[in-house]
């Protein structure tokens, strides 16, 4: 018990650090981008860091949930199924 609280301590500070060093690597990322002198060459490296900064932070959120899904176990369960009356019964109503 003691050990899966502190797996599940560590795993919390590791993907809160992760998220928070690609936030100031998509600052840095912008700051630079900004400070380029060719105005074509600036809006092509401001919209490559708004998609690899995307990238990035998406990049960490999903190695952060499976991170705690691999730490709760529940990779196995099964999904829930579908609402009664949901949107396939009402396209076949129409």
């Amino acid at each position: 018990m003691t050990g899966k609280l502190l797996i599940a301590f560590v795993a919390v500070l590791v993907a809160a650090s992760l998220t928070l060093g690609a936030v100031f690597t998509v600052i840095w990322g912008t700051l630079a981008a900004i400070s380029v002198g060719n105005l074509f060459l600036r809006i092509l490296a401001v919209a490559a860091d708004a998609l690899l900064g995307s990238l990035l932070l998406i990049a960490c959120i999903y190695l952060a949930t499976q991170l705690a899904v691999r730490i709760l176990g529940v990779g196995s369960a099964e999904f829930p199924l579908p609402p009664i009356g949901g949107p396939e019964e009402e396209h076949s109503k129409k």
